[in-house]
Formats: C-alpha cells, structure tokens, sequence
C-alpha cells in the first residue's frame, strides 16, 4: 500500500489528509492463481490495484479466449465501462499468478472524487490512459503485423516472457503458440 500512496503523492501531488481517505477505504486481499477477478456477466463494481502478481483479461469467443491485456504491479484492474454504466461487463479479468490486491467498491471512489480534486483529476487520467491504450491495442492488431507486434512486445516488455504463459502471449499477438516459437526461435529469445 506504501508504494501506491508514494506513487499517488508524488504524481497526484496529494496532501496526507487525501492519502488518508483513500488509505481508509482500501481493502487488502488475495486472488490465487486462476481464480477470477471479475468475469464476464457480472457489473464491475469494484476496482482495484495490483500490489504483487499479474493478471490476464480476455473475452470469451465460442471457440477460445482471446487475451487482450496483462497487468502487473501498481496497474488499475477492473472495467471501466462496466463500472461506469452499470450494465454486465464483457471481459473476464484473472490472476495468472497468486495476487496481492487493494480494492476500493465505487461508492467509496465515488464519494473521493466528489470531495477532492485530486481524486478527480487521477480518475480523469486514469480513464484517458485506458482509452489511449484501448486504441492503441486497436490500431496494432489492425496495422501492424504479427510478428512486428511480437518485436515491439519484446522491446516495451521483456520480462512478461518470464512471467507469463506463452499460450496466453500468443493469443495477445493473435497468433498460434507454433507461430510465436517460430518469432521466439528466429530472434533467439
């Protein structure tokens, strides 16, 4: 919890009444690897911050799941439209590794925001970080081919090879798990 405050502090400019709030509405708790965070069907109503462990999300196709994202220390986990309209979220959000959480339930983000700007101003980057990633994605799937999405992937995140099953990194690249050894092999990885 002392290195999300830190980092809240320090990029939020928060005073220590502030923190204070925020501190006494967290909760801590423990996923086990594979167990769900949030799955298809159910309202998020709930968001929480990774302090240990990573998690996947993926939608649910009739053949397969289809990754979408992986989280990893001090990231945001829940969906932002499912907690935002109220309506059924169509992600499924699980731990890949046993995770250690601090999750605020939306009254009380809810209740931050109205009484400190500082809270409102992080919401706002928050959601503007969410949709610039969401295009991103996007835009890669759709113009960049496989196997340069499998070297950028390489480049911004080296270490997820070593903490993330290789099934689940192909289904990110939208590739077959044969494709990405082949990509794997070829640049020696």
């Amino acid at each position: 919890m002392d290195q999300l405050l830190f980092n809240i502090e320090r990029t939020f400019k928060a005073s220590e009444k502030e923190l204070n709030a925020l501190k006494g509405v967290m909760t801590e708790c423990t996923i086990e690897k594979n167990n769900f965070f949030l799955r298809s069907g159910e309202v998020c109503d709930t968001l929480a911050f990774i302090t240990s462990g990573s998690m996947r999300l993926y939608y649910d196709s009739p053949n397969k799941e289809i990754c979408n994202d992986f989280f990893f220390e001090n990231s945001l986990i829940g969906s932002i439209a499912s907690f935002m309209s109220n309506l059924p979220s169509i992600i499924n959000i699980v731990a890949i590794e046993k995770c250690s959480l601090l999750t605020l339930n939306k009254e009380d983000i809810v209740l931050l925001i109205e009484k400190y700007d500082t809270f409102k101003n992080m919401s706002n980057v928050i959601i503007q970080e969410q949709l610039i990633r969401s295009e991103k994605r996007e835009a890669d799937l759709l113009q960049i081919s496989p196997e340069e999405r499998f070297k950028n992937l390489i480049e911004e995140h080296p270490k997820l090879f070593k903490r993330i099953p290789l099934h689940y990194v192909a289904s990110y690249l939208s590739i077959t798990p044969e494709t990405l050894s082949r990509y794997r092999t070829k640049l020696l990885i």
